[in-house]
């Protein structure tokens, strides 16, 4: 087995661990989970003000509802897809 071939570094099937001091700290916000480079993209894409509401509305519905139990602890940047339901219901 090749040394760069692990679960550890996403080969083989198995996605990376992301460090837990890459997770972004937002104020006031404690479920989502963005790292500094995703939540650089998604400030150019999105702009201030939208991806504000966009974070506040992600943390409430993993706070409150029981689906988002599931994504709790989890990198969140697959949620702010311009055609998902979280900028939809901003725009």
């Amino acid at each position: 087995m090749n040394k760069r071939a692990s679960r550890k570094n996403g080969k083989m099937g198995g996605r990376p661990i992301p460090e837990t001091d890459m997770k972004i700290n937002l104020p006031n916000i404690e479920f989502v989970i963005l790292t500094p480079k995703q939540y650089t993209i998604l400030l150019k894409r999105y702009g201030a003000t939208i991806l504000e509401q966009a974070v506040n509305i992600l943390e409430n519905w993993l706070k409150t509802s029981p689906e988002g139990e599931k994504y709790r602890g989890k990198n969140n940047y697959a949620h702010f897809r311009s055609d998902g339901w979280l900028i939809n219901s901003i725009n």
